[in-house]
């Protein structure tokens, strides 16, 4: 059963360095706090499935606005994660997932597997996850060969979605902390150092320049990529700033613009129109297809990314 048919049920050219604030965008730390602040109010809010011992629910409702940025980033993750392994001479990585919810990117990029096979098992009538049984989850994502070269530590506040992630074997260790109000402790350190990469594909907008400074610095030593793709309208010019003071070289690479999901209402689509027109963002698409997209920009040491 594809994602359609659940929904009923349930009732890109070249790279832009950033070099600074985009047209339109710029504005003080307590103005762009602000903004953030509106356009979290006018976005639908997922936070009621977010944190739930299982992720039915959380699927349910991403399900319903045909989220999709996990499936359209996988691929890109996969050609960034080949071009690592090549310019670092690494086989086996260590991927920090920031914003890792129940483990869906390890889900997805550990297996074959693709978003509508996990909303199928989770939400179909005889989904193969669709009981809340641990020891049939385990077995389900044991059974579709979990790979072994790619190492995820996630990184979320919602404890009770990291530790399922944590309890099937998707995620090798989890931080579930708020890195927007404490800093690390030293076993979380600990678990973040030595990384390859961090990913993220749903969170900037909730976590800032803070979250990823601290999650950054802690794995600094190994210089890791940064991979992320932000929801349009939020703004990655305040967090580009803070991995530029690691030394990384921050891209917005336009042909990795992906679908993140459809707009919830039509009072949602007017605010985030709205904001996109105030930041200067390109709204041609949204307004065209009904969808929200999301950039993706890499981070990476001056030199490394081809």
């Amino acid at each position: 059963m594809r994602r359609q048919e659940l929904a009923s049920d349930i009732r890109i050219v070249g790279e832009i360095a950033i070099t600074g604030a985009k047209k339109g965008s710029s504005m003080s730390g307590q103005a762009a706090s602000a903004e953030r602040g509106r356009i979290q109010g006018a976005k639908y809010d997922f936070m009621a499935s977010y944190n739930r011992t299982w992720p039915h629910a959380y699927f349910r409702a991403h399900l319903a606005l045909d989220y999709m940025i996990p499936d359209r980033a996988k691929p890109i993750f996969e050609r960034i994660f080949a071009d690592y392994r090549r310019v670092r001479n690494k086989t086996r990585l260590k991927i920090i997932d920031v914003g890792c919810s129940y483990g869906i990117n390890a889900a997805l990029l550990r297996t074959d597997l693709d978003l509508d096979d996990l909303y199928a098992a989770y939400l179909g009538p005889s989904g193969s996850l669709s009981r809340r049984k641990e020891i049939e989850h385990r077995a389900f994502f044991r059974n579709r060969g979990l790979r072994d070269d790619i190492q995820f530590v996630g990184v979320d506040p919602s404890f009770r979605a990291v530790h399922y992630a944590l309890d099937l074997g998707l995620l090798e260790a989890g931080v579930t902390a708020d890195l927007e109000t404490r800093d690390l402790t030293l076993k979380e350190r600990c678990a973040l150092a030595d990384a390859d990469i961090l990913i993220s594909t749903g969170c900037v907008g909730y976590a800032t320049e803070a979250t990823f400074a601290r999650v950054y610095e802690a794995s600094a030593t190994s210089r890791p990529w940064v991979v992320a793709f932000a929801m349009h309208p939020f703004s990655y010019d305040d967090i580009g700033a803070a991995l530029r003071g690691f030394s990384l070289e921050p891209r917005l690479v336009e042909r990795f613009r992906q679908r993140q999901r459809r707009f919830s209402t039509p009072m949602e689509r007017q605010a985030i129109l709205k904001a996109m027109g105030k930041l200067g963002i390109d709204d041609r698409l949204e307004r065209t297809t009904g969808y929200i997209y999301a950039s993706c920009y890499i981070s990476a040491p001056p030199g490394e990314v081809v």
